[in-house]
């Protein structure tokens, strides 16, 4: 038996406050790479499968996962088997993000979701 629980960050903040966030993380090369390589799997990935397809080490790939959950970009997903142990996989929650500056310094920022 198998049970998944979803990890919600604590943070409930509308998503155009989420904008900061984003861009943050989406500035970062190698978070940019992991969230696309997220996207191009079929399952979703434990961190240590996509240290190991980045070529990054897990340590980089725990704060790049962490910042692209609470910018809601990926989707944490706790894995409990019988056995008693636990996996934690992750998976990309957006298919495209678009950014919109307009004349008074505000920014818009649509995320459209995948799966």
């Amino acid at each position: 038996m198998q049970t998944g629980l979803s990890r919600t960050p604590s943070d409930t903040s509308p998503p155009e406050t989420l904008a900061p966030l984003v861009l943050d993380a989406l500035a970062d090369r190698t978070s940019r790479r992991m969230l696309t390589t997220l996207r191009g799997s079929r399952d979703p990935m434990t961190a240590q499968e996509l240290s190991a397809v980045c070529d990054v080490p897990l340590s980089t790939t725990y704060r790049k996962l962490e910042r692209l959950t609470d910018a809601r970009l990926v989707e944490e997903t706790l894995q409990l088997r019988a056995t008693g142990t636990h996996t934690h996989q992750y998976r990309a929650k957006v298919e495209s993000v678009t950014l919109q500056l307009d004349g008074d310094e505000a920014v818009e920022l649509t995320a459209l979701g995948g799966d």
